[in-house]
C-alpha cells in the first residue's frame, strides 16, 4: 500500500508500481514478473534438498565412527563436495528424480579441519591400487619426521592413521558407513617409518570407497589456545567398487 510522507512524496506499492524516495527524488519501479519454475527446475531444487539431507546423515555416521577433528564451517564445505558426487536425472518426462552416486572422486582432497590441513602438514603422497578382486593396496614411502611432516606447532610425536571406508547411499534410507580396514603408526623424531605397503581384504562390491587420513600431532607444551594436540583429517582417495 502506498503512503504519503510529510513532504508530500508517495512511497510504497500501488498496483504493479513501487515508489521509492531517494532524498527529494521519488523513483518509480515496476514489480518484477513472478518467476514460474519449470518442472526440471523444481525437480533440481527438490533433488538438492534430498542430497543436503543425505549429506547430513552421512556426516553424522562418519563422525560417530572416526575420531575426525573438524572446524566449525566444515559442514557447508562438505555439503558442496558431496553434492558434486551426484549425477542427477531431472528429465521433466520422468516421474521421479533419480540420483546416481557415480563421482566419489569429487571428495578427494576435502579437508575437515582448515586450522590443520593435511596438505600443509603431510609432505608425502601415498599410492593406491584397487585390484580385480577389490583389494586395495596403499603404498607408503619411508617417512622421516623432520623431512615429511610440518606440524602446526612444536610436536614430539605424530600418530598417522588411514581408514578404508565402504559407503552405501540410498535416497530412502540412512547412508551406511563401514570401516573395512584401518592402518595406524607412530612417528617421532627418533622413529622413522620404513617403506610399507598395506593391502586390505576384498572390499564390498557396488559401494563408494574412500580412504580418509588422520594425522594427529601431540605437542610438547600446550599451544596459545591451550591445546595439547591438533589433527589434520582429509579424504585422500575415492573410487567405486564395481566388480571387474
Amino acid at each position: 500500500m502506498g503512503k504519503i510522507n510529510p513532504k508530500g512524496q508517495l512511497s510504497g506499492s500501488v498496483g504493479r508500481l513501487v515508489f521509492v524516495n531517494l532524498g527529494n527524488t521519488t523513483v518509480v519501479r515496476s514489480k518484477p514478473n513472478r518467476i514460474k519454475q519449470t518442472i526440471a527446475t523444481e525437480k533440481s531444487a527438490n533433488c538438492f534438498g534430498k542430497i543436503s539431507n543425505l549429506d547430513k546423515l552421512y556426516r553424522q555416521n562418519l563422525l560417530r565412527l572416526l575420531p575426525i577433528v573438524a572446524d566449525k564451517k566444515y559442514a557447508y564445505r562438505h555439503r558442496t563436495h558431496f553434492n558434486r558426487m551426484a549425477d542427477r536425472d531431472t528429465d521433466p518426462n520422468t516421474p521421479n528424480t533419480s540420483i546416481q552416486w557415480s563421482l566419489p572422486q569429487m571428495m578427494t582432497g576435502f579437508e575437515f579441519n582448515q586450522e590443520a590441513e593435511w596438505r600443509s602438514v603431510c609432505r608425502f603422497f601415498p599410492s593406491y591400487s584397487l585390484d580385480t578382486d577389490l583389494r586395495l593396496s596403499i603404498g607408503m614411502q619411508e617417512l622421516i619426521f623432520k623431512r615429511d611432516f610440518r606440524p602446526v606447532e612444536k610436536s614430539d610425536s605424530i600418530t598417522l592413521s588411514f581408514y578404508v571406508l565402504a559407503v552405501d547411499i540410498q535416497q530412502d534410507h540412512h547412508p551406511s558407513v563401514e570401516i573395512c580396514a584401518d592402518f595406524t603408526m607412530e612417528i617421532s623424531p627418533l622413529t622413522n617409518l620404513p617403506e610399507t605397503v598395506w593391502t586390505t581384504d576384498p572390499l564390498p562390491a557396488n559401494k563408494l570407497l574412500f580412504v580418509i587420513g588422520l594425522c594427529k600431532m601431540d605437542f610438547e607444551e600446550p599451544d596459545k589456545n591451550n591445546r595439547k594436540e591438533a589433527t589434520a583429517s582429509c579424504y585422500l582417495w575415492a573410487d567405486l567398487s564395481h566388480p571387474k
